[in-house]
C-alpha cells in the first residue's frame, strides 16, 4: 500500500509540474514554429532582419529560382550580372567599356596633374605588366622591363608609339642585347599623371611592340 501511495503522489507532482510549465510558456514559444524556408518579411524601413538573412544563408527561401526556357531565350541576362543576393547589377555596355579603356583615351598635355595613390591604383588595373617603382629621377614611375628578340628594334618601336601620341617617357633604354627598360613619369610633377598610364596602355596595345616581346617559357611542374 505504501508503494502505491508513493507512486500516485509522484505522478500527481509530475502532472502538476507539466501543467505549470505549459501555462508559463510565452506565446512565442507556445506558437508553432514557422516552417523553414518561409518568405522573408521586409521591415518597414526596408531590408530584412539579420536573423532572416542568416536563415537564408542556411537554406531559407530567398526568392531565387532557375530561369525558365523562355526567359533564357529572350536574352534577358545579357545586360545584367548575377549577384549572390539575387540582385542584379547592370553590365556595362561594350561601347561604354571601349570608351573608358585607357588605350582608347587621347592624351591631353594640358591635363598633367599628379595622381594620388588611390587614383594610381584604379588606373594600374588596366596596365598590370607595369610596376610602380622609384625611378632614376628619385620619384615614382611606371616601370616595365622587356625581354625582347631585338633591343634596338624594341626601343624604336616604343619611341614610335610615344611620337604618335605626343607623350615622352621619363626613361627608355636598352640594358642588354635582349633587355629594354621603360619608365613613365614626369619630372615636372615628380610623379605620374593619367597621361603616363594612357601611354603605357597604348604601348601594350601596339602590335609592333608585342611582336618583339619574348615570353618566358612555362616552367615544368614537378609533382611529388
Amino acid at each position: 500500500v505504501e508503494v502505491r501511495v508513493a507512486t500516485t503522489t509522484t505522478m500527481m507532482m509530475t502532472m502538476t509540474k507539466t501543467t505549470m510549465t505549459s501555462s508559463m510558456m510565452t506565446p512565442r514559444r507556445a506558437a508553432p514554429r514557422r516552417a523553414r524556408g518561409a518568405t522573408f518579411v521586409v521591415r518597414a524601413e526596408g531590408g530584412v532582419s539579420k536573423r532572416q538573412e542568416d536563415l537564408g544563408g542556411l537554406g531559407g527561401d530567398i526568392g531565387a529560382r532557375d530561369a525558365t526556357v523562355g526567359e533564357l531565350e529572350s536574352g534577358f541576362c545579357t545586360t545584367s550580372l548575377g549577384h549572390a543576393d539575387t540582385d542584379h547589377i547592370l553590365a556595362v555596355p561594350d561601347a561604354m567599356a571601349q570608351m573608358i579603356m585607357l588605350k582608347n583615351q587621347t592624351i591631353d598635355a594640358s591635363d598633367a596633374d599628379k595622381l594620388t595613390f588611390a587614383q594610381q591604383e584604379v588606373l594600374r588595373k588596366q596596365v598590370w605588366d607595369w610596376k610602380i617603382r622609384p625611378g632614376k629621377g628619385n620619384y615614382e614611375v611606371l616601370r616595365r622591363e622587356y625581354t625582347t628578340s631585338d633591343a634596338g628594334a624594341m626601343v624604336k618601336a616604343i619611341e614610335g608609339v610615344c611620337a604618335r601620341v605626343g607623350w615622352t617617357p621619363a626613361s627608355l633604354e636598352a640594358t642588354g642585347a635582349d633587355k629594354v627598360v621603360c619608365e613613365l613619369g614626369q619630372d615636372s610633377i615628380k610623379g605620374m599623371c593619367e597621361n603616363d598610364f594612357i601611354l603605357a596602355s597604348k604601348i601594350d596595345d601596339d602590335a609592333g611592340v608585342s611582336a618583339l616581346i619574348v615570353k618566358a617559357a612555362a616552367k615544368a611542374r614537378v609533382w611529388f
